[in-house]
């Protein structure tokens, strides 16, 4: 599967990190239904890119996922102000609503808060993943699996807010979804 780092816009093509490299942690991830992969990790994090034609210091979430807008989704101009405004959560679920898979790192990694917690994140899965999108959600684990804890949220209406949600180890999270996705699959026949 294709990844992209969406900060640079070029082919992502570093090895997984670990618990140890924290530069290479993954900050945002989305999986579009094509099954292609727009990827950043904490290495942009202190560096100076371009928003909208305005130099900043990339290291807060809103950071990220206005240059994902403004790279990739340039006519979503409204969340593009939502952004501006520091809501990461409405473009966030406006990308599950087009069917979009999205892995964010919460984690905390100052003070004493990592090393006692470690690494943490959500994995937001739309209403119907497509297959291809569940194939690159494989090749993603290799990125998320050293992490402590991932919540996974599976969607199943967005307008009630109904999901079914679970917290897994990172190195089981993605092969319990897709072991209940192939089980859900198999219970419909």
């Amino acid at each position: 599967m294709q990844m992209i780092d969406f900060i640079s816009k070029n082919i992502y093509l570093k090895e997984p990190g670990t618990i140890d490299n924290i530069k290479s942690h993954p900050k945002f991830a989305l999986i579009n239904p094509e099954g292609i992969i727009l990827y950043a990790d904490l290495s942009n994090d202190g560096k100076v890119i371009s928003i909208g034609g305005k130099e900043i210091v990339c290291n807060q979430h809103q950071n990220y996922l206005a240059k994902l807008v403004e790279n990739f989704y340039p006519e979503k101009t409204e969340l593009l102000e939502k952004i501006k405004q520091g809501n990461v959560y409405a473009p966030i679920y406006e990308f599950l609503k087009d069917g979009n898979i999205v892995f964010n790192n919460i984690t905390t990694y100052e003070g004493p808060t990592f090393f006692l917690n470690g690494v943490h994140g959500q994995l937001l899965i739309p209403i119907n993943p497509t297959d291809i999108q569940k194939e690159s959600l494989k090749s993603l684990d290799q990125y998320v699996n050293y992490f402590r804890e991932i919540e996974v949220k599976e969607y199943q209406d967005f307008e009630k807010n109904i999901k079914e949600t679970y917290f897994e180890n990172g190195s089981e999270a993605i092969k319990n979804y897709l072991a209940r996705q192939q089980e859900y699959g198999q219970s419909r026949h």
